[in-house]
């Protein structure tokens, strides 16, 4: 999405990692010395194993991009990379930058690079409060494209994400309280995990294989009301809002920093812990509230580079 975007706003882009790269596919070799390693009790082999392939991937990649000089290097979670490729993409563009779109609780590696980058950008504010000397700029997630409005909004109610164990029991609640309530409604609430697990609800589904990101923006067009789960990592808010806010759908979510937004709006965005759920079935009830058009455009991936590269200033969300 980021690269055919970039490519629309009219950007030449270079992708660094096109290749595809499949985590944990140990070689015959590295699935000897495993075995070998969990006669001796050894278990973190395939973790070191997986590290060692993921280098040699990134310098493989390096060895296929174009020797020139680039007006721009975007790097998304950096964290997650060797320090040869940031050492690279900074010694070959103009300007480089870098956007987490993850907690710093979990990628703080990050400031460990932060002097290759001009800009660090996080889309939780609060790391910018706890980073003071990082010098860190808030900027949140965006959505994509202009909007289809072709498709019928027949899901009353969409979830789709990873399977955690309180995930499991915050869809449990919510469906149960609306069967309570003798609430008619069809749902599509989904968890993504390789192996079984055991839904504690009928209506809660499981998906042994990931969804594209086109294949979750199709369940989004076609529903009414979104569910978010907040990770207990960050405050940040994931891409579900701006997509509702793209489609004009409501959000049901336990990311109470949501009403620090000037987008909020109790009609569309009904915040719960999921355990309290007073005041769901008039929220249900209520009329989408529609926002501003100028408001809506100002969350959009077009706005969101200009203020990532520097042409913009326009970050205040």
């Amino acid at each position: 999405m980021f690269e055919n975007n970039l490519s629309y706003e009219g950007y030449d882009v270079e992708l660094l990692l096109k290749e595809p790269y499949h985590p944990y596919q140990l070689s015959f070799l590295q699935r000897i010395i495993n075995i070998i390693f969990r006669v001796f009790k050894i278990y973190d082999y395939p973790v070191k194993a997986e590290q060692y392939n993921f280098k040699k991937y990134c310098e493989k990649s390096l060895n296929h991009l174009a020797s020139k000089s680039y007006d721009y290097c975007l790097v998304i979670r950096g964290d997650l990379l060797p320090e040869q490729v940031i050492r690279h993409g900074r010694s070959i563009s103009r300007r480089m930058v870098d956007f987490q779109l993850d907690g710093l609780s979990v990628s703080s590696k990050i400031l460990d690079y932060k002097k290759y980058f001009d800009d660090i950008f996080v889309f939780d504010p609060d790391d910018v409060k706890k980073y003071p000397d990082a010098a860190l700029h808030f900027l949140p997630n965006c959505y994509f494209g202009a909007p289809d409005f072709s498709i019928p909004s027949e899901i009353d109610l969409l979830y789709i994400g990873q399977y955690l164990d309180e995930r499991n029991v915050q869809l449990k609640n919510l469906h149960r309280y609306l069967e309570e309530h003798q609430l008619s409604y069809s749902s599509y609430t989904s968890l993504y995990r390789g192996r079984d697990f055991e839904p504690l609800h009928p209506k809660v589904l499981q998906h042994k294989t990931s969804t594209s990101y086109e294949g979750n923006l199709d369940f989004v067009k076609k529903s009414k009301i979104i569910l978010d789960f907040k990770r207990k990592e960050h405050n940040g808010l994931s891409l579900r809002f701006f997509e509702a806010m793209q489609y004009g759908k409501k959000i049901i979510t336990d990311n109470v920093s949501v009403k620090n937004y000037e987008f909020y709006h109790p009609n569309n965005i009904f915040v719960t812990d999921f355990v309290h759920l007073d005041g769901i079935l008039e929220f249900i009830q209520k009329p989408y509230h529609p926002l501003p058009e100028t408001l809506i455009e100002q969350y959009g991936f077009k706005n969101w580079i200009k203020v990532i590269l520097g042409k913009s200033t326009n970050n205040k969300k």
